[in-house]
């Protein structure tokens, strides 16, 4: 790659000094300005045309008809361990090269999931409202449980769900696993992970949490019959696209079943009108799992990183 390559940024909330490594490149750096909307649509489009290396995240959806004038090659540096969000035409393969960043958030998620785990367990919302409408601990939908010697299934084998696997460990949780390819995950066997079938971690986990990424094999994965094994007093987290599980059907369960626990941490639009803060057994996050303070400087670094060395080949 030319030394003379346009880079455009859409993070203007990140240290100067990590941008360094693209100024050292002899990149020509472009940064939104403080202050600017962040582009999407038609102006991200343009600025995909213009560029030749763009730096976006996960809000920032890229559609086939967004490549369909690329003529050269672009670089799409994706501050995310996910790429479900750019969308390349097949006739683009060629010039579309995309980057992103498998390592670097993958304790902060692991530090969300157990956060929502823990505070369903211990029932902070529940006795947060409990608590506000200034009545007594009798009146909590579920008394607080936990953690150690309860059993913990984690729906996935890879960074993320590892981390998870690992925290469950020094919970003194019993640890079930399930994932397309048990056999590649000897570490996990012989570190007291047990692997079983999807059904049966539904069946037997006092804690459900899913930390598999969104692909055509996982998209809808998780459908009601298997949902329908969950129970009553468990508690299910998701850090993964919603496009997984069958969301209506959770929502429904936690409606009718208040000893039920439900924590997504998705794009809020997406679970928007299938619930209400009057339920103190879900908690739902706009997607900040992985975007901490601290991820989001080590996702650009090794984003940045990993596009000089691609860009290098």
């Amino acid at each position: 790659m030319s030394a003379s390559k346009k880079v455009y940024s859409i993070f203007n909330d990140i240290p100067q000094s990590s941008y360094a490594p693209l100024y050292e490149a002899g990149y020509e750096v472009h940064i939104l300005p403080v202050g600017h909307e962040r582009p999407s649509g038609e102006a991200l489009k343009r600025i995909l045309e213009e560029y030749d290396i763009v730096f976006i995240g996960t809000s920032q959806v890229i559609t086939e008809p967004m490549l369909a004038d690329i003529e050269s090659v672009k670089f799409i540096a994706t501050l995310s361990s996910g790429t479900d969000h750019i969308h390349v035409p097949a006739n683009k393969s060629s010039l579309i090269r995309i980057v992103n960043a498998p390592l670097a958030n993958r304790v902060s998620v692991a530090e969300h999931c157990f956060g929502l785990i823990l505070n369903l367990a211990k029932g902070i919302v529940d006795g947060r409202y409990v608590s506000c409408e200034g009545k007594q601990k009798g009146s909590m939908q579920k008394k607080p449980v936990d953690l150690f010697g309860s059993t913990i299934g984690v729906v996935g084998a890879g960074g993320i769900a590892c981390e998870v696997l690992s925290f469950a460990e020094a919970f003194g949780m019993k640890r079930l696993c399930w994932t397309f390819h048990p056999e590649r995950h000897k570490p996990l066997s012989e570190d007291g992970v047990q692997f079983v079938s999807l059904e049966e971690l539904m069946k037997t986990s006092d804690v459900v949490a899913i930390s598999i990424p969104h692909t055509r094999e996982t998209r809808g994965m998780l459908n009601r019959p298997l949902l329908s094994h969950l129970k009553d007093d468990s508690i299910f987290v998701s850090t993964s696209r919603i496009e997984i599980f069958d969301a209506p059907y959770l929502f429904e369960k936690a409606s009718s079943c208040p000893t039920f626990g439900l924590a997504l941490d998705v794009d809020s639009k997406e679970a928007y009108g299938m619930w209400n803060l009057s339920q103190r057994n879900v908690i739902v996050t706009p997607h900040i799992a992985g975007g901490t303070v601290q991820s989001r400087i080590r996702l650009f670094d090794e984003c940045c990183r990993n596009l000089i060395h691609t860009a290098q080949q």
